[in-house]
């Protein structure tokens, strides 16, 4: 019963933690809307990866991982946010010109590589982790099955995500797809220029 409450409280954490509107969001909401639902899900599946193995960092206390990450939380943040300025520019430049399918196939393991190294990029999550470890307590808390838990929550809200916006953008002009796909990309560059903003502060 304890392992099942890991898992459990795992996956509607993993859900609520990947829900709010940020970044990562708008990427995957861009590349759905840009190149389909396929490279939308491997987009989410990089964010839960990363996800689940801060969660796995977390349980398992490795702190050789944990003081690389503190230690070097200022560098991987201001990284994180210039990469994600980028991504922005291109998804506006992009949003301009149909994607050709050979480059929409061969950009998923991409989009699964860079969003699993920008969600590692902030290591401010770990602490969300840490918090829903130690409240859970004794063996649940140092369950795996709680990394797990959080990686399944956490895909299941990008397969949610995913499933609505490629249904949506099937019903809108291509004209207005368009739109939709830079006015995400402005906001991409907006939260790098903020982000950046924050670190530097």
């Amino acid at each position: 019963m304890i392992l099942w409450s890991a898992l459990l409280s795992g996956l509607g954490f993993g859900f609520i933690v990947a829900a709010p509107v940020g970044p990562m969001s708008l990427l995957c909401m861009n590349r759905t809307l840009r190149q389909g639902l396929s490279a939308g899900l491997a987009t989410g599946a990089g964010i839960a990866l990363a996800d689940a193995f801060y969660a796995l960092v977390t349980v398992t206390g490795f702190k050789a991982v944990s003081a690389f990450t503190a230690g070097f939380a200022l560098p991987l943040k201001l990284l994180g946010s210039l990469f994600i300025a980028y991504l922005g520019i291109s998804a506006w430049r992009a949003a301009g010109a149909d994607a050709m399918p050979e480059t929409v196939r061969s950009s998923r393991l991409y989009s699964l590589l860079s969003s699993f190294l920008l969600t590692l990029a902030n290591p401010a999550t770990v602490l969300g982790f840490m918090a829903l470890a130690a409240s859970l307590g004794g063996r649940a808390g140092s369950s795996l099955l709680l990394p797990a838990g959080i990686a399944l929550g956490s895909f299941c809200w990008w397969l949610l995500l995913t499933l609505i916006i490629s249904w949506i953008s099937s019903r809108l002009t291509e004209s207005f797809s368009r739109i939709l796909s830079r006015t995400s990309a402005v906001f991409l560059i907006l939260f790098s220029i903020y982000e950046l903003c924050t670190a530097l502060v």
